[in-house]
């Protein structure tokens, strides 16, 4: 097996103030978690022709489900529920305001520790390895020979799976259905990252791990360009990864002509993509503080809040969603006391075949909640059903009627009548 490749002393360091990594335990864990498995641990279609491996015939679509054709996921850092929801002074518009026009989902939770992990299962239902719970310090492939189990799990430890992985994006190609993932930052540096689809090369050492002054995006936190079956595809993955751009629709001087920000695809329901992924920068994300891009004293709280209040409102009124939309606000994991220290898991999660312990600690990413909104929902509903990622991956995957990947077809729970409560 693999083992997880070291880290350069130059990309250890996270902000001061978060305490997050503390890159020597963490391998050291990885380590003790690899050794544990060895022993015997448990829109048109792109030209790359959409894999099915680990995946089964598309099911019907589930009776009783809401007619949702367009979903919005916003992924936001490092917080446990008592820290977000649980504090509302500090962050009221995603504490009070957004609990009270949609559905709080107090018993959701993270996967894995750390971040990109729990940003690749969103996607493609794939348990943690030692590489991506390490945040994939060098963009490098899984080793030569690895292979899928049958319940689709690749085996090994890599964080660039072949192009023999499904991800939910090839699925929605497959379904002639759209999907777009909108990178805050990204290309803002082009010396830094491209403009679009924007990433290491493969085998190289990710310098996109820490915030540059005007540049927050990492390349961790965007999940689709960690799969041959997307980047392989240059015209399909320059299309699809592209910068979030700013609220007049503005993008990097750098994007190709004809690219568009999701303020701009957001005017109409035909630009709209089925699925579209919205990743924060470093600061609106809550993962740094302070944060290089930004003076005066702030919160982490603050920071997430300042960006929701910016683009909820956007989403919420644009025809898509008022049309058929859900909009999803999680947490990639909780972080509470640094180093992952809540590593609670739920709704049948199980070690992939290179990680016993997903949440390094423990078996997962901790309790973090999530609130969803959609015409679909009674506004102040409260659910205590335990979800995860793969819950999500699970519930996108019902809605447009897509075969479960992963961990997404052993999930106990994915999003019902306790969220969806409203006839819209």
């Amino acid at each position: 097996m693999e083992t997880t490749t070291s880290v350069p002393s130059s990309h250890r360091s996270r902000p001061a103030g978060r305490n997050r990594l503390r890159v020597a335990g963490l391998l050291g864990t990885v380590a003790l978690a690899a050794a544990a498995c060895s022993a015997g641990g448990t829109a048109a279609p792109s030209s790359v022709a959409p894999s099915t491996t680990g995946s089964t015939a598309a099911p019907a679509r589930p009776a009783g489900l809401p007619p949702i054709r367009h979903v919005f996921v916003i992924a936001l850092e490092n917080a446990g529920y008592a820290t977000t929801f649980g504090t509302p002074s500090a962050d009221p518009y995603l504490a009070t305001t957004l609990p009270s026009e949609g559905a709080l989902l107090q018993q959701y939770h993270g996967i894995g520790h750390f971040s990109n992990d729990n940003y690749i299962a969103l996607v493609s239902g794939q348990a943690p390895n030692p590489a991506n719970q390490a945040d994939c310090q060098v963009f490098a492939e899984f080793p030569a020979g690895a292979s899928t189990t049958p319940s689709g799990q690749m085996n090994g430890s890599g964080c660039v799976f072949p192009a023999s992985v499904p991800t939910v994006a090839g699925q929605l190609d497959a379904a002639h259905l759209t999907w777009k993932g909108y990178m805050e930052d990204m290309g803002n540096v082009p010396s830094r990252e491209s403009a679009v689809c924007g990433h290491p090369a493969v085998g190289a050492v990710d310098t996109t791990q820490r915030a540059v002054p005007g540049d927050g995006y990492v390349t961790r936190h965007d999940p689709f360009v960690y799969f041959h079956s997307i980047i392989d595809d240059p015209a399909l993955c320059d299309a699809r990864v592209v910068p979030l751009g700013s609220g007049s629709g503005a993008l990097p001087a750098a994007v190709p002509s004809g690219t568009t920000g999701l303020a701009t695809d957001l005017a109409t329901v035909a630009t709209t993509p089925n699925l579209s992924f919205i990743i924060p920068n470093l600061c609106s994300d809550g993962h740094d503080i302070p944060c290089v891009n930004q003076t005066g004293a702030s919160t982490a709280a603050a920071n997430m809040d300042a960006f929701l209040s910016t683009w909820v409102p956007r989403i919420t009124a644009s025809p898509a969603f008022r049309k058929d939309g859900l909009l999803i606000v999680t947490f990639d994991e909780a972080d509470v006391g640094g180093s992952g220290s809540d590593a609670t898991a739920c709704c049948n999660e199980q070690p992939g075949p290179a990680s016993a312990l997903p949440g390094l600690s423990g078996p997962g990413g901790g309790r973090t909640g999530t609130v969803l909104l959609s015409p679909f929902i009674r506004p102040g509903t409260v659910s205590t059903v335990p979800y995860n990622h793969f819950s999500t991956l699970a519930t996108v995957e019902d809605l447009f009627g897509l075969a479960k990947l992963g961990q997404a077809a052993t999930t106990s729970t994915t999003f019902g009548h306790d969220v969806f409560t409203a006839a819209g």
